[in-house]
């Protein structure tokens, strides 16, 4: 069946809601088929009553007779084309709810009343990126097709062995995120990454961005280590959530297994971005270390310059003064005894200023002889 960008799939049993949305829909250039309820006779009569595939499906949760969750199930398995994107609508607002609508396939999820704003942003940002995927699904296809072929020809623990080895060449989030896939593909297994270091990052192996997905992140890296809820498995550490979305529940004993080996896999993605973050605190301190050196460094020149214009003045004024006081003295008729009183007092006078000036530099060397120090250790 042909797809037309702007046909929507809509189910909504309450008249009055229906018609609201359904104008506001078509106000945008959409063009909407409306259910009150998932049909009896099922897909084949969406196939009968719809002339093309639509590009976005709209789900009520609580409908008459089949409800929303059991819906997008049967349209992901019989009727949509891949990654069409399903936004549902309900009153219902429990984790649970919200979980199990991300586990049928929805990719976004509206607590009701809905604004019709809000519907119409949510409608526009998950067909741009319904497109954005169209347009990289060949490129990426390609390219884990290529990680994957590389892979399975070797044992899944050489994998692993390999994997930890390759870690040590990237200081990225896009890197780890890389890395992770391609050994997540050598399994036969999908997955999305999500890091909370300096900055928080979110990737997924379908370049794809479910806001829903993303949601029940978070409130997994509550609850564990290990998180597993139908075939979804999430695997917390400090700094970052793993998620396997398709973990082979239906086979205990691969399950068992892949899920001990994602753990020791993730162990040196772990310890890699303990590494990392070393490494960058390491820069940072030394990046403050050179700045605090170069001021040290700078006030060390500041008081050598400073000293030795404030010797030379004190030796310019010392002899201006003696200068001054031998050619005064002659004009003041002063006694030979007192002129020698006088004079001592002066000299006195001299000494003293010149032992507090002395000092005053012995201060500063000693001042300057421990920001040398710590320069030199600054320096080392």
């Amino acid at each position: 069946m042909e797809m037309v960008d702007k046909y929507i799939l809509y189910f909504e049993d309450d008249p009055d809601i229906a018609q609201m949305t359904t104008t506001a829909l078509e106000a945008q250039g959409f063009v909407v088929r409306h259910f009150l309820s998932f049909p009896h006779e099922g897909v084949s009569a969406l196939r009968d009553s719809l002339p093309v595939s639509p590009c976005l499906v709209i789900l009520d949760v609580q409908l008459p007779g089949v409800n929303g969750f059991s819906i997008c199930e049967i349209l992901r398995r019989e009727f949509l084309q891949d990654d069409v994107p399903v936004l549902f609508t309900s009153g219902l607002m429990q984790e649970e709810d919200i979980l199990h609508a991300y586990a049928v396939g929805a990719d976004d999820y509206l607590i009701k009343p809905v604004r019709l704003k809000e519907l119409t942003l949510k409608v526009e940002q998950l067909l741009r990126q319904w497109e954005i995927r169209q347009q990289a699904t060949e490129q990426f296809d390609s390219a884990m097709k290529m990680a994957f072929d590389a892979m399975k020809t070797s044992a899944e623990l050489g994998d692993i062995l390999r994997f930890m080895e390759s870690t040590h060449k990237v200081s990225t989030t896009p890197e780890l995120a890389a890395l992770i896939f391609s050994a997540l593909a050598g399994f036969g297994v999908k997955g999305t990454v999500y890091f909370e270091m300096d900055e928080k990052s979110y990737f997924r192996d379908d370049g794809r961005q479910v806001s829903l997905e993303l949601q029940s992140i978070h409130e997994a890296r509550s609850k564990g280590r290990i998180y597993s809820w139908k075939q979804f498995s999430f695997f917390n550490y400090q700094y970052f959530t793993v998620l396997i979305r398709d973990m082979p529940i239906d086979d205990e004993e691969r399950y068992g297994v892949l899920k001990d080996q994602f753990c020791l896999l993730l162990n040196g993605v772990d310890a890699r971005i303990e590494a990392i973050l070393l490494e960058r605190n390491n820069e940072q301190k030394q990046r403050v270390a050179s700045d605090v050196a170069k001021s040290i460094a700078g006030l060390v020149l500041e008081m050598e310059q400073s000293k030795s214009a404030m010797s030379e003045r004190f030796e310019q004024t010392i002899l201006n003064l003696e200068t001054n006081l031998s050619t005064e003295l002659i004009h003041f008729n002063l006694l030979e005894e007192e002129e020698q009183t006088l004079v001592t007092h002066v000299n006195a006078a001299i000494q003293e200023a010149s032992s507090i000036f002395e000092e005053s530099l012995r201060k500063e060397n000693e001042y300057k002889a421990v920001m040398q120090q710590l320069l030199n250790k600054l320096a080392g």
